[in-house]
């Protein structure tokens, strides 16, 4: 259905209302506060006017009076302000090249709105299946679907725009959209000396103004308003005096929003279209200040297209660098300032709660959308973004790459094409600007840049800090060694201009609140963040030292891969591994403090292993012949040990392989748990009984620890063994011999966590003649420590309630199976059982 057939159907269901009735007054946003909106749509609601299409000539009668009373000025372009280009130099703004260096091509399809002429019917949508073509070649080749929101603002000049006449355009918007720009032109016209302007720089004030194309055709339907003539070779715009006295009658106070600083700037300044502001290299702290001094001056909000003017005004000039960080992008890593888009399409820097007329962010244009917004496509937005992360960071320059050369970019780097239709848009920028949290879109126009934002600049710098950091024995380094260990671990040379800043103490200052860094700025220092872990945070990674050599050791090569780590745990000990048990919140970093026990490294393929260290590994050896030697039945021949650990472990005992020349030698460093007896031809191996002098001395500390609250200085226990048991202890001893049952901290020995929970058995224990049933003893510990949970083998530093009564069979032993489960004393610790008798009633007291 063509538009005139859908306008003559409307026509007979109701009564042609007139163009005031029907304009949205909203559309009249440009308008100051004060401004009688009912006025105006009368006055371009008459019926000579608007009714008839605004296609009724007006005689001129002002072009009758002398050329001489004509501003002059008015009729050359005044000089454009054209800073250097993002990524290549501007061409020359010459009347006689700036239209021929606009690509050319063709325009395959174009919908139209047509706007409901009745009060509540909705929209009609009209397709077109031929194309409208522009009859003005001269102006563009190529008209995009959806100019409405495109702000590209291209530059006309007198020659390519009126070597012939153009013919006016066919209808493709409604009545009052004509009226809305009919107005904009004669408000614009108002600001010029008489009214006058030449065509050429009319056009171009209105695209930096409105950021939206103006077509010369439209011009010319607009003959009740202005008036075109020819002059001095240029073509100039003048609005009629008839017009103009009837805004003088009426008192209209209309202004128009400027997209420049109209205190800093001149009156006939002309905001570059493409938004090309320079390249800065400032201090940012400074450079923050006077940005904040700034927007002060100009009540909280300034134009973006005219900051330079301004800052230059006040400050140090804005000088061009080449290896500089873009000025938008530089404006918005300051926190508490923003760069937003107002009415208009006008980009302001602000501060976030400035007073006045609201402003929201740049939203993508939906208004082309092929598909709702659903979980599917959010999806593909989230992998779109990833991958434009990845393509910036490796493909552009300082992370930055031309919108114009995304498309190709994308083919090139991921070997297939970017179809923006997947995604439920049908231009890129529509797509570029739906990932706001990724990508940020500096400039307009034919020069815009992607770049990835701050937020995701500082996360990058922070994973690539981490990393290095990761790698250092002391986690932590000098901050002015960071360009040399990033190019050591990245293999590529270290940029601040890639990360969006000018100077390294500024990209270490943004990241120096982040909770997995610290910077120590007088110090030189940048080290991760360790959270200080408790005292049965390090005791219970003592023991899980230890689960992670007994699950290696019957492993291939001592080692697994990461990512089986946590299910192999699982299936080995019969409970999950929790690193938050252990004072971390990763297994890698759980892993990365073992560093003595394990080590991480990386296959063919890339892929994470964790493998015993040299030294653990021999101690993993040892660990496997002495579970051999207690499977075995009676003594082991050497001569069958290397059959059998083969055999169970399926891996060959090699002892070259530990730095030995025999397993004889290798056996030899293990006197402390196998008895060797020689024979004529061999010797044999059998497991060495415990030592029953260290074992007496090791429960005569623990009780005179119990006696005296869990813990005494070192000198008082020395003291206390000699007068009680007639023994002496010494530091060394309690340190090693002694270290499962004490442990040393600062001339003070005290019970470890698990003989803390003995002393605890021995408590409940001794009023029931040092024996209780399991069930029975969980509900008296809960009700003795008042606790409003269960008993956690976890307080104690152990997984599991069996582990835990392991550890404390010095002082007790469970018995029995399932429900007949009970807990003994041993006589030592059993009421009575004491060598000194004293005084036994302390409170219940956990670690």
């Amino acid at each position: 259905m063509s538009f005139s057939m859908s306008y003559d159907f409307l026509q007979q269901q109701q009564t042609p209302k007139s163009a005031a009735a029907e304009m949205d007054p909203s559309v009249l946003w440009c308008l100051g506060p004060d401004f009688d909106k009912q006025t105006v749509l009368s006055l371009l609601g008459d019926n000579n006017s608007i009714d008839s299409g605004f296609m009724q000539p007006t005689t001129p009668t002002w072009w009758m009076s002398s050329p001489s009373q004509w501003n002059i000025s008015s009729m050359h372009e005044p000089p454009i302000y054209t800073p250097r280009s993002v990524m290549s130099e501007l061409g020359p703004q010459s009347p006689t090249n700036c239209a021929t260096k606009r690509p050319f091509s063709d325009v395959s399809n174009r919908t139209t709105i047509g706007r409901s002429f009745a009060g509540n019917q909705p929209t009609t949508k009209l397709e077109f299946s031929t194309p409208i073509r522009s009859l003005t070649p001269d102006l563009y080749s190529r008209v995009p679907s959806s100019i409405k929101r495109s702000r590209i603002a291209p530059a006309f000049t007198s020659s390519s725009l009126y070597e012939t006449p153009p013919a006016p355009l066919p209808p493709t918007g409604s009545t009052v959209d004509s009226a809305e720009r009919a107005l904009e032109i004669a408000l614009l016209l108002k600001e010029h000396p008489d009214c006058t302007c030449v065509l050429v720089t009319l056009i171009q004030e209105y695209q930096s103004r409105f950021q939206k194309p103006l077509h010369v055709s439209e011009l010319y339907t607009m003959k009740h308003v202005i008036d075109i003539q020819d002059y001095g070779g240029n073509r100039v715009a003048r609005l009629l005096p008839a017009f103009r006295l009837r805004f003088d009658e009426n008192n209209i106070q209309a202004h128009l929003e400027q997209p420049y600083c109209i205190i800093h700037c001149p009156k006939n300044f002309i905001v570059n279209p493409d938004l090309d502001l320079p390249f800065v290299q400032i201090p940012f702290s400074s450079f923050a200040d006077n940005i904040r001094q700034l927007l002060t001056q100009h009540n909280g909000s300034m134009p973006l297209a005219s900051f330079p003017q301004c800052y230059n005004y006040s400050f140090e000039p804005l000088y061009d660098h080449n290896e500089g960080v873009p000025l938008e992008h530089y404006i918005s890593c300051i926190k508490d300032i923003q760069i937003v888009t107002g009415q208009g399409v006008i980009k302001k820097v602000q501060f976030p709660n400035t007073p006045g007329v609201p402003f929201m962010p740049t939203p993508f244009d939906t208004s082309n959308m092929h598909v709702d917004m659903c979980a599917e496509v959010q999806q593909r937005l989230q992998q779109f973004s990833r991958e434009v992360l990845d393509l910036l960071k490796n493909q552009g320059f300082h992370c930055r790459l031309p919108v114009s050369k995304f498309v190709s970019a994308y083919h090139q780097y991921f070997s297939r094409q970017c179809r923006v239709a997947d995604y439920g848009f049908s231009k890129i920028i529509d797509l570029l600007l739906a990932i706001p949290k990724s990508v940020q879109i500096l400039g307009d126009g034919n020069k815009r840049i992607m770049t990835i934002t701050h937020r995701c600049q500082m996360k990058r710098f922070t994973n690539d800090i981490i990393r290095i950091l990761k790698n250092k024995p002391q986690r932590s380094m000098s901050i002015s060694e960071i360009p040399i260990e990033y190019e050591i671990a990245y293999k590529r040379p270290f940029c601040v201009a890639d990360f969006g800043m000018c100077y390294l103490e500024d990209l270490v200052n943004e990241v120096k609140d982040n909770k997995e860094l610290v910077v120590e700025a007088d110090k030189d220092i940048i080290k991760l963040y360790r959270k200080e872990r408790t005292d049965l945070e390090i005791y219970a990674t003592r023991n899980f030292e230890k689960d992670v050599i007994d699950m290696l050791r019957i492993l291939p090569d001592f080692s697994i891969p990461f990512q089986k780590f946590i299910p192999s745990y699982h299936h080995h000990f019969g409970y999950q591994c929790k690193v938050q048990t252990y004072g971390f919140s990763r297994l890698i970093d759980l892993l990365e403090e073992l560093s003595h026990v394990v080590k991480i490294n990386e296959d063919k393929n890339g892929e994470k292993i964790v493998q015993l260290t040299p030294s653990m590994m021999a101690h993993a050896i040892l660990l496997n012949i002495e579970q051999l030697v207690r499977k075995s039945h009676g003594p082991l021949r050497l001569q069958d040990l290397q059959a059998q650990y083969l055999q169970v472990y399926r891996n060959e005992l090699n002892p070259e392989d530990f730095g030995v020349a025999s397993i004889e030698a290798l056996l030899l460093t293990m006197t402390d748990k196998l008895d060797f007896h020689y024979t004529e031809t061999d010797f044999i191996l059998a497991i060495k009984e415990p030592n029953s002098t260290t074992m007496q001395l090791a429960k005569n500390v623990v009780l005179t620890l119990m006696l005296s609250q869990c813990q005494l200085s070192f000198w008082q226990l020395k003291q206390d063994m000699l007068v009680r048991f007639k023994q002496d202890v010494t530091l060394n001893m309690c340190r090693n011999e002694l270290r499962d049952y004490v442990e040393v901290i600062d001339q003070t020995v005290r019970l470890t966590p698990p003989m803390c929970f003995a002393y605890n058995v021995v408590l409940l224990l001794s009023p029931c003649d040092g024996r209780m049933a399991y069930d029975d003893f969980i509900v008296e510990y809960q009700r003795r420590t008042g606790s409003t949970h269960l008993l956690y083998p976890t307080d104690y530093g152990f997984p599991t309630m069996p582990r835990l009564f392991d550890a404390i069979q010095l002082v007790a032993q469970v018995r029995g199976r399932r429900n007949f489960k009970i807990i003994i004393l041993n006589p030592e610790f059993r009421p009575g059982g004491y060598t000194q008798p004293t005084p036994f009633t302390p409170s219940m007291t956990p670690f």
